[in-house]
Formats: structure tokens, sequence, C-alpha cells
């Protein structure tokens, strides 16, 4: 166990040191590319708050290490970083682009000068690439909780990443996370179960996320995997547990991590991926220290 005392992690408020030293073998696990197959007996709420603390540590990573630069084309709409005015992209014959400014109703001395010529790294830097409109407010506490997570303020909008993480997991675990209001992330439903529901958002003026939630592998495989999404880590959480040998399979050709959280007295254990089954009785040892 002590060799997991160093593995850095992120201030959760863990309910145990139980939830602790388990987020500290699977974020080691994670950083090495291992899969790993984390299983408590009997004890949901813990698995609950293990999930919740990995969505902030792997949204975190993806967020510091994997972002991107907006791919921006003729028609997008930008909100200035400065004012929170919007514009409308157009893209002109040389490299730069001109943003048509659009007035806001509700603004009645709004700024109303066009832009006639603007370069791409500037307008990386001092507009968001939004997908709708969006309050000051929620974009604000986007940015403001992943700078007081990291002590560090961004040299400009991380809003598009390269890489995601996926979780597989029922909607249950969705609605219940707090931060997710933060946390740029999306919920893919299952169509053949979740008719009416479409795709949801926690941050819907945004087009990217960090982190994809579904609750079937087959709506992340088709909708994400072979639609060309990277994909740096899946996490199956309390489901799925016979679609676990296909995702093996497909690791290999997609080139991303499998975890996999359960909770079964009689877990369903595969060949390809080590499995850490915690005894009721060990896991009571454990909250004690």
């Amino acid at each position: 166990m002590d060799k997991f005392d160093d593995v850095p992690i992120l201030n959760h408020h863990l309910k145990s040191k139980l939830t602790e030293f388990s987020l500290k073998v699977l974020l080691h696990c994670q950083r090495n590319s291992t899969p790993i197959h984390w299983n408590f007996q009997g004890l949901k709420s813990e698995l609950s708050d293990l999930a919740r603390s990995l969505f902030i540590e792997f949204s975190n990573d993806i967020y510091l290490n994997h972002y991107d630069l907006p791919a921006i084309k003729d028609g997008d709409l930008v909100k200035r970083r400065s004012d929170g005015e919007y514009y409308k992209v157009i893209k002109t014959e040389s490299i730069t682009f001109r943003l048509n400014h659009i007035p806001r109703k509700t603004k009645k001395d709004s700024f109303p000068a066009n832009i006639p010529e603007i370069r791409y790294d500037k307008l990386a830097l001092k507009y968001l690439k939004v997908s709708a409109g969006v309050s000051e407010k929620t974009i604000k506490n986007y940015f403001d909780f992943f700078e007081k997570l990291n002590n560090e303020k961004s040299e400009f909008p991380r809003t598009h990443f390269e890489k995601k993480s996926v979780f597989i997991t029922k909607k249950t675990l969705w609605d219940e996370l707090p931060e997710k209001s933060k946390i740029p992330s999306i919920y893919l439903p299952n169509p053949r179960e979740e008719n009416g529901i479409s795709e949801i958002k926690s941050i819907p003026a945004l087009s990217d996320c960090l982190t994809y939630f579904t609750p079937k592998y087959e709506v992340c495989y088709q909708n994400i995997l072979l639609k060309g999404e990277k994909i740096k880590t899946i996490i199956v959480f309390d489901t799925e547990a016979d679609k676990i040998q296909q995702i093996l399979q497909d690791k290999v050709k997609f080139g991303f991590n499998l975890i996999v959280l359960s909770n079964s007295v009689t877990p369903l254990k595969n060949e390809g991926i080590s499995c850490w089954n915690w005894f009721r009785e060990e896991t009571e040892i454990l909250k004690t220290l």
C-alpha cells in the first residue's frame, strides 16, 4: 500500500481512507495505461464517491494536457471575452476573418462596431467559440473552477480538446454530479431505451466537452469511437459487465485505457484485466485507518 502514498490527488473532500486509497491506485494505473477492475462488495456510496472523484481528476487531466485550438469557420458564433459581445465570423479570401457584430436586445448601449479584419491567433485568444448565447456567470464558473483546482490561470480560453474521457454508466450518476455545471460534459442517451431524450450538455453553449457519459458501450462505440473521437480513458461504472471483453478488444484498436468499477458480491472477472475484489471485512479495516 505504501507504493501509492505519493500518488498526487486533487482535494476532493473524500469520505474515507478507503476512497482515497482506491483513487490513488486507480490514478496510478491510469498514468501507466494499465487496465484495472475495482470491485467493492456492497459499498455503493463509496463507489459513487470514487466515480465522482475520477470524473474531476480525468476532466482536469484533459483540461490541462489535451486542450486544442478551436476550428473556426465561416458562419461561426463567437463571444468577446472582454465585454461579452457576440459576433458572426465571416471568412475572407485572405488568411484573416471579419467579425460582424450581433446586437443584444437586452443591451441598449451595445458597442456596434464590426471588426473588418482579425487574424486567427487573436481570434482564438480574445474570443470564445460558442454554439448559443451563454451567460457571463456560466463561463466564469467554468474557468474559475479549473483555475482554483490548479492554482493557475490559463493564457487562453480552453474550450476545445483533442482527447476525452467516457463514463459508461446509468444516467443516475450523471444526474447526481454536482460539479458538472462547471465541467463541460455531454450525456449521450441510448436511443433504444430513452426515447425522446436527445444529447444533453452540461454547458449548452460550448460545442465541445471534456467527458462523455452514456449508459451503453454500444452508444460509445457508434457515436464516439467510430466517428474518430480520441478517447483517453473509458470508465465502466457498475454496468455492462458482459461487454468488458469487447471493450478490451477495442482498447487495442483505439488506444484508450479501461477502468471498471463494480459493486458486486460475485464480480464478473476477465483474464485481460486485473481485478481487485475487496471483501467487506477488508474495506472496513481500511475505513478505520
